[in-house]
Parts: structure tokens; C-alpha cells; sequence
């Protein structure tokens, strides 16, 4: 049986040009290439917490780097499952996460109980899980939440990225993706610099079974209204764009 939650890549890239091509950069010494853009961090944490049903959580999955750069303190977000892939699945990595979550379930514990008025339980969970690799950590997800899992996103890096992009099988497959670009004086759109790429261009995506979605298309995948024009936010503007792989 095919599985059921398709698969979403969210990612946000700015363009780098080359002689050859534009590279989509996506990071820069371990963390965002662009100062802090509050429009689409909201967007992230309102897509990966809100899950399609009642009773079910989002599972997002990372590479142990992308987990890293998460604040100690927010670690692991809440009302997700956080998945973490690495190949120190079961050393100091499994151990330290475990940890955290622990942490995390304790403080959440806490401030339920102090708390007199309660918001409404929309039945999601905090959860944490080690994994060495992507399609080890997707079957672990469908077989432990079956029933309970809502919306699978894969938030980076990009290896992870890269294999999510190679997976076959009957998997639905689509990227939502936030393109930056810098606003310069002059009035023309540039970059920021960055050493990690997403794995491949928009042109090599269409040549390889992918088609650009409509805003109405991403808006459903989302649960929000999307769309695909530009908007500013100080000196840097953002837009909206998805993809979705046809075979």
C-alpha cells in the first residue's frame, strides 16, 4: 500500500549566480545566509505545527546540523515530531536529543500546570527521533504514528534535501519554497553569499519530472493563503513558489 502523507520540502533559497547557471543558496557557516526575515519564519512554525486533523502531529525531518542551529532552548520544537537524521543514530547524538526532549516534555509539563486557563488541545505532541537516514526515518514515522501522523516536511539540509529529491516509490513529492533576494539602491535584486546550495536549479527540476505549482496548489498544501507575488520586508523581499514532481 502506497503511503499516505505525501512529502514536503520547505526551503528558502536566494539566488547565486555562476557562469553556467543560478545556484539557490540556502546557508552560510551553519546557519541562514540572510539577516532574520520574521514574515517567513511565522509562515514555517504556523505550516510545521498546524496539523490536517485533530489528533494527529507533523513530523519534520532534519539533518543533525539543521537541528543544531535550532536555538538550545526551542529544542526540540514543540508540537512536532522532530526527527533527526545522522549517522550517530544510536551514540552521543540519540542520547542528547533524547535528552532535550526530555527537558522539553518537563518545561511543557510545568507551565501546563501553572497555567489556570488551558488554550484548547488540538491533540498534537512533542516528540524527538533519531534516524539514520531519510527512508528509515519516513517508515518510522508511518509505522509508530500510523493514524496519528499529519503533514511529513523535510526542512533540511542539503543532503537531506538531495535525497529526498532522489526517493522513488508512489510518495507524493513537492517542495515549498521561499525565494530572498536583497533589494539594493540602485533598485536591481542580488544574493546573499552562501557555501551550502539546494541540489539543484529550477530549470533542472522541470527537466527532471517536476512542474511549478499554482498559489492555489501550495495554498492547499499549507493550509493558508499563498501567494506568489513578491513582498518586502525592510531590505530584503520574498516570494512564494511550489513544485511538485509528476514521475
Amino acid at each position: 500500500m502506497p503511503p499516505t502523507n505525501p512529502l514536503t520540502l520547505i526551503v528558502a533559497t536566494t539566488p547565486i549566480p555562476t557562469r553556467e547557471k543560478t545556484l539557490l543558496g540556502i546557508g552560510l557557516n551553519g546557519t541562514l545566509p540572510w539577516p532574520r526575515i520574521k514574515a517567513d519564519m511565522s509562515f514555517f512554525a504556523r505550516v510545521t505545527s498546524r496539523s490536517p486533523r485533530p489528533g494527529t502531529t507533523n513530523a519534520m525531518i532534519m539533518g543533525r546540523k539543521t537541528y543544531d542551529s535550532v536555538p538550545k532552548s526551542l529544542r526540540p520544537l514543540g508540537k512536532r515530531i522532530n526527527v533527526v537524521v545522522t549517522r550517530d543514530a544510536s551514540g552521543n547524538v540519540s542520547r542528547r536529543v533524547l535528552e532535550e526532549l526530555e527537558g522539553k516534555k518537563a518545561k511543557l509539563a510545568a507551565a501546563a500546570a501553572s497555567t489556570a486557563v488551558q488554550n484548547k488541545d488540538d491533540g498534537s505532541v512533542t516528540d524527538a527521533i533519531v534516524s539514520s537516514g531519510l527512508e528509515a526515518a519516513l517508515e518510522t514515522v508511518d509505522k509508530r504514528f500510523n493514524g496519528m501522523l499529519g503533514n511529513v516536511f523535510v526542512i533540511g539540509g542539503a543532503e537531506i534535501y538531495a535525497a529526498a529529491l532522489r526517493l522513488g516509490g508512489d510518495r507524493p513529492i513537492r517542495i515549498v519554497m521561499t525565494n530572498v533576494e536583497k533589494k539594493e539602491e540602485d533598485g536591481e535584486k542580488a544574493g546573499f553569499e552562501c557555501d551550502t546550495f539546494f541540489p539543484v536549479d529550477e530549470a533542472l527540476l522541470l527537466e527532471k519530472g517536476w512542474k511549478k505549482a499554482s498559489a492555489e496548489e501550495v495554498t492547499e498544501w499549507v493550509g493558508e493563503p499563498v501567494s506568489s507575488e513578491w513582498k518586502d520586508e525592510g531590505d530584503i523581499r520574498i516570494q512564494m513558489v511550489g513544485y511538485k514532481r509528476v514521475n
